[in-house]
Parts: structure tokens; sequence; C-alpha cells
């Protein structure tokens, strides 16, 4: 058994941001506990790879697969998540994306005190190392890089003046609000390799004394000295040991990990974790409820022009790869998405509310994950911004080992439903604009067949899913489905934090990566102040 000040679960966006700035104090030591392995592959390092090699890749992914989904005729979800260090971030697409400032605004009027945007602006330009440089939303010299993109390709280009011509703004920066418009992303990136939040925060911290990462150690539980969490268990080469927390531990292993690790540490819902065999130590009914995830649609065309998933054979994987090595250029450095478009449903809105993304790459999202097509193609994804179903992730036993119980109920909430139909067929609209129309030969999907409103409703039913965005299941607030309090507190323990994708009350209006990077930042804040 060990001793440290400070336990940290999970590498992912979060939990390598609080490590590395807790440690940065040479007097206190830090442990950080982390399933997967290295980052270190060029699997993770070189973005299109990444999409090959690493996602649905055991070494990399966790593979999560959502139960059936009564509001989708028993669709299940294939969620990635990482599972080496940089979590998540080491097999994202690595959109360098915030969410809108009312986000923030609505977190602090639920009773989050300290939320709004103008207190969590600061720890954005804090992450931030922004090629552009710095302005008032930006940061420079930060440990995450944020670049241009360093590959273009013409439909990409043709996607943005579409939909300048179908009435969007032109933006230059999708993070500089108000958000609605068109442009080219900003990816997490750093001379065309990927930087993850391993690679912005661990690797230059891995050389202090007081930081010890210990990696491929599976969380079994928190353990508790009455209500005061006391230290972690966990399991490596097939052995149990655990860790003593002198001050606090800090729970960050994502919105799907982090509730189930509560709920076996004792801390959940009391009748649930009765009935599967776990002893309360806080009945916590908010644990692992409050799902949600970003709702949304594929459109796929075939087109003219060869395209990024057609040029796979040997020869321009070579070239691909060796222009990539010498100048961190060229498809090899290709993020996921190329270009975001930003619009409302309903003109009397106040803010964008649904979101697209656009990829001169041909694939489909499956239950079991992406599939390439073998003709050339592009694809572009809508989805609901701020939806109102709800799910739940709960256990399905008490062994550690068993993914839990993940139920997304994505269309719960008709509202949700209606407005992503909305969203697709806009975006039907902007493939037929020139001068994208150009490039189209047909639609594959949604296909010629949806017309009317019903085909829509059936299409967007039949074949939603959640764009691998999970939230919300450890929510921030003082109702009495909250779990944290705004320092990221567990109620009703001492010495408990949870800093991830979990804590939002409600999921923001973009990519989760630089936010759950930013709620990194605050927690340690938070963690440092309490001593």
């Amino acid at each position: 058994m060990t001793s440290h000040d400070y336990i940290v679960i999970g590498a992912g966006s979060s939990g390598s941001v609080v490590a590395a700035r807790l440690s940065e104090d040479p007097r206190t030591s830090v442990l950080l506990i982390e399933a997967g392995g290295s980052d270190r592959s060029l699997n993770i390092q070189m973005p299109a790879a990444s999409y090959l090699k690493a996602i649905a890749n055991a070494r990399f992914d966790w593979r999560f697969k959502a139960d059936a989904d009564p509001t989708r005729h028993g669709r299940r979800d294939y969620m990635p998540r990482g599972k080496v260090l940089g979590g998540s971030s080491s097999i994202n697409g690595m959109v360098y994306l915030r969410g809108q400032p009312e986000d923030f605004d609505a977190w602090e009027a639920l009773g989050n005190r300290g939320w709004g945007f103008a207190d969590v602006l600061p720890y954005f330009r804090k992450a931030e190392n922004n090629e552009n440089g710095a302005d008032d939303l930006h940061g420079a010299g930060g440990p995450l890089f944020v670049s241009n993109l360093r590959v273009t390709h013409p439909v990409s280009d043709a996607f943005v003046r579409a939909g300048v011509k179908a009435g969007l703004p032109l933006k230059s920066d999708l993070n500089r609000p108000p958000q609605e418009g068109v442009g080219f992303i900003q990816a997490t990136q750093v001379r065309g390799r990927r930087c993850s939040a391993a690679r912005a925060y661990l690797w230059p911290a891995m050389g202090r004394r007081n930081l010890r990462i210990l990696s491929n150690a599976h969380v079994r539980r928190v353990l508790f000295d009455g209500t005061r969490a006391s230290g972690v268990e966990y399991e490596r080469s097939g052995q149990r040991e655990s860790a003593v927390a002198g001050k606090a531990v800090i729970v960050c292993a994502g919105a799907l990990a982090s509730p189930q690790i509560l709920m076996l540490s004792g801390v959940g819902s009391g009748a649930h974790l009765r009935e599967m065999g776990v002893e309360v130590v806080c009945d916590l009914p908010g644990v692992g409820a409050n799902f949600h995830d970003h709702p949304g649609t594929c459109h796929i065309a075939w087109v003219n022009t060869p395209t990024y998933n057609v040029q796979t054979g040997l020869p321009r994987i070579l070239w691909f790869g060796a222009r990539w090595l010498l100048t961190g250029r060229g498809p090899a450095s290709t993020p996921d998405t190329h270009a975001l478009g930003f619009i409302k449903s309903r003109p009397d809105l106040e803010r964008c509310d649904i979101e697209y993304h656009f990829t001169p790459v041909g694939y489909d999202l499956t239950e079991d994950g992406p599939i390439l097509f073998d003709k050339p193609a592009v694809t572009a994804l809508a989805n609901v911004h701020r939806p109102h179903s709800r799910g739940v992730v709960r256990l399905k036993s008490a062994d550690h080992r068993e993914q839990p119980l993940i139920q997304p109920n994505l269309f719960d909430d008709e509202r949700d439903l209606d407005t992503l139909v909305i969203g697709a067929k806009f975006l039907r609209t902007l493939f037929e604009t020139d001068p994208l129309s150009r490039f189209v030969t047909s639609e594959f999907k949604p296909g010629p067949d949806v017309c009317t409103d019903e085909d829509w409703r059936s299409y967007v039913r039949e074949s939603g899913i959640g764009f691998y965005h999970p939230a919300g299941t450890c929510k921030m607030g003082r109702d009495p489905q909250a779990v944290v309090d705004e320092r990221l507190k567990v109620h009703g323990v001492e010495g408990l934090y949870v800093a991830d994708a979990s804590i939002m009350p409600q999921i923001v209006s973009a990519n989760l990566n630089a936010n759950c990077i930013m709620i990194g930042e605050r927690c340690a804040d938070f963690v440092k102040s309490a001593g």
C-alpha cells in the first residue's frame, strides 16, 4: 500500500489536467491511476491513423455498447471511450470547440455560482496555446496546442461556400460568439500531431518526482473511512492493490465510468446499490441519472472526386505517411471534421441549437462503430445542441470488470426528434446548394425516398445515434438529483471530487474535449484551495 496526498482516477481530458496541475507543487504527492496504457503509438499520434486503428481497438478503446433503446426501435449505440493515457482525447476527432457563453451562464443560473462564462473563460485561455495568438477570447503559451487545419480538400471548401450561399455567416473563428455560421475548425494538434490532454499536460510533467502515473491499473472502488474518501483499491496484473489518499480522491473517469466507480464504491441510489449487493456509503440518487448525449444523424453522398476513404492503397499510405513525418501536413494530419456549421431551428430562438460536422471521408456510424466506404463519398453529421431527453447509467453487477448498463433514451422527449428533423432537412439543402452540389452524384443517406415529414421522422428515429459525447451523469448543482457542488465536491461525503463531462448539468453546445480540459483546470484550483 502506497500513500499520496491526492489520487486521481482516470488520465483523460480532465484527469490529465488535474494530476499535472496538482503536481506543480513539489510539496504534494500525486498518484494518477489509468486503466489503459501508453499513448506513444503511431495509431494515436497520427490523426488519420486513429480512425482506422484506434477507435474500436480494444487496446485503446473501452468499446462500450449501450442497451437497446426503446425510443429508437431497440437500436444499440456503440460508444467509444479512450482506454489509454489521454483518455478519449487520444482517440477523438480533435475539434477545438467551446460551448456558447449562454451554456455556462445557464449553469450558473441553476445555482452553480462561479460557472458563468466570465468565470470559465480565463480557464479556457489558461489552457490554450493558439496558433493565431492571444486575444480577448484565446490564450497563447498554455499547454494545449490549438492549430489551424494543415490539410485542405476541395469538397470541404465547397461545403463552407455552400453554407454561405444558403445564408450562413462565414466564420473565421468558430469559438467567437455569436455561434451561428459556417467555417473551418481549429484542431488540438501540434505540427500535425495529435495534442491530447496527455501530450499537453502529462508528457511535460512525467519527470516530476512527486507525480506517479500508474497505467494498466483498473480501479475497483474508492475506499472510505466512514464517509471520508481515504484511498483507492485497484487491480493490476491480476493483483488487487490499494493506495491511501491523505487529502482527496478525484474521479475523472468520464460520464460512463465515473458514475460506475462511485456506485461500486457505495455512492449512489441506495435501493439500486443494495440490489447489486454493494454496501451503501452515501444514498445519492442522482449518480448515473441525467445521462444525455448530442443526438444526431448522418448525411452521406457519393461524389465525383477522390475522398480520403478511398485513398488507402499502399503507395498512397506511404506517401501520406512520409509527408506527415517530414512536414506534419497532408491527409495523415486530417482531423475527423474539416468544417462546422451552426443554425437555429427556429428564427425566434436566441441562440443556435443545431450543429453540423463535415468531412471529406465517406463513413457511417453503425451499432458496431464507424465503417468506411470503398468509393468516393462525403459525410456530414447533424446534431441537436441541448437535448431534453435523459437516460441513465446503472450497474449491471458489482463486478468492476463488467461494463455498466447504459440506457440513452435518446428520443425520450419528442422535441429532440422534431429539432433534429429540421436540422437534417437543412443539411440536405446544403448538399443541393452550389458549389457543393457540383461534386454530388447521388445521395446515399437519407436517400431519395425520404421526402415527407413522416419519412423524415421515421428516418431520424431509425438512424439517430448519440454522437460520442456522453455527459451529465454526476451533475453539478444543489437539487435532489445533483451529485457534486459548484466546487465539484461530492455531496454527502468528504475528500471526494468528480471532474469530467459527467458534472455538466446540461451538455454544452459543442464537442466536449476543450470543455473537459477547462473543467480539469477549475477542479485543480478548487482542490488546491481546499488544502
